[in-house]
């Protein structure tokens, strides 16, 4: 995997809505965050609205390969997710990421994107979006600056609770629970073969979970991963009344995953919920649920 070159402060950052509308509060505060320490570039179409999606398709894809070919811009990050990337990935070609590398940021629906730029054989970090930010504690706005700026690996997830035992290493590749089953059956998945497979989700109950995580199952995927590492599950919540002795999203994993012979460890800080620690896509890193921490063996940068 080809790490892209490292960012300094000061240095120009694309900022895209590639998926669902942005809304201005949220990004305002996310970019008065973000442009603390880069200098922000958009266009005045990331606030297009069209149903469900900042805009058409054409808007879209254009401003996403515009943000690439932007010979200034050190950086390519996601405003939101949200929906409609999925509808982007028959046009994008690997020669978009490849032509001139440098890092792009995003998760939830982002995680179609970094799947093709991973798929192109470049490391990408799954980290928050500009409207996420606001919402997150100072030390996930450090762990995204350090993988952006510093090539040294290390640890990247630490105090893991270990739910089958082991130690392992492989690419780390997934994301978007949801997004990521997407992607079975078509040309847009990546080689899941040894990865270390980290998965969040938000608001799916828990029989939903169960489903999503059969359908891997079935499709041979917990067979060809090294290892599994679960995030967030933020609002994967049966609703009133049903939720009085069902089975909550924890059980689910706890009772599909429990059985795998291959180390998995849940309670990673990623996600939709109070935390999302950025993680280096595609880059080489080592399970260890003796001592429930995830690390780097190469930085997301160089």
């Amino acid at each position: 995997m080809i790490a892209p070159p490292r960012l300094r402060p000061g240095d120009v950052v694309r900022v895209i809505a590639p998926s669902g509308p942005v809304p201005r509060d949220g990004f305002t505060a996310g970019a008065a965050a973000l442009g603390a320490r880069y200098q922000l570039r958009f266009d005045a179409g990331l606030f297009t609205r069209e149903g469900f999606l900042a805009g058409p398709d054409e808007r879209r894809l254009d401003e996403l390969r515009a943000a690439f070919e932007d010979r200034e811009a050190r950086a390519v990050v996601m405003a939101r997710g949200g929906y409609g990337l999925t509808r982007l990935l028959p046009f994008l070609d690997a020669d978009l990421f490849t032509a001139r590398p440098i890092p792009v940021v995003g998760f939830s629906d982002g995680t179609a994107l970094l799947a093709q730029v991973a798929r192109a054989g470049m490391i990408a970090i799954h980290g928050p979006v500009v409207t996420q930010l606001p919402a997150l504690p100072s030390e996930d706005h450090l762990a995204l600056f350090r993988l952006l700026e510093d090539p040294n690996p290390g640890v990247i997830l630490r105090d893991l609770d270990g739910l089958v035992p082991g130690r392992v290493r492989g690419p780390l590749l997934g994301g978007n629970l949801e997004v990521l089953s997407r992607l079975l059956g078509t040309p847009y998945m990546p080689d899941l073969s040894g990865a270390i497979l980290f998965l969040e989700d938000l608001g799916e109950r828990p029989y939903r979970v169960d489903r999503l995580i059969t359908h891997l199952d079935a499709a041979g995927v917990f067979s060809a991963v090294a290892g599994v590492v679960l995030g967030d599950f933020s609002g994967c919540l049966e609703p009133e009344p049903t939720r009085a002795g069902s089975p909550t999203v924890a059980d689910v994993i706890d009772d599909r995953l429990g059985r795998l012979a291959i180390p998995v460890a849940t309670g990673a800080p990623f996600g939709h919920g109070a935390r999302n620690v950025a993680l280096p896509y595609g880059a080489l890193v080592e399970l260890d649920t003796r001592f429930g921490t995830v690390t780097a063996l190469e930085g997301a940068v160089c």
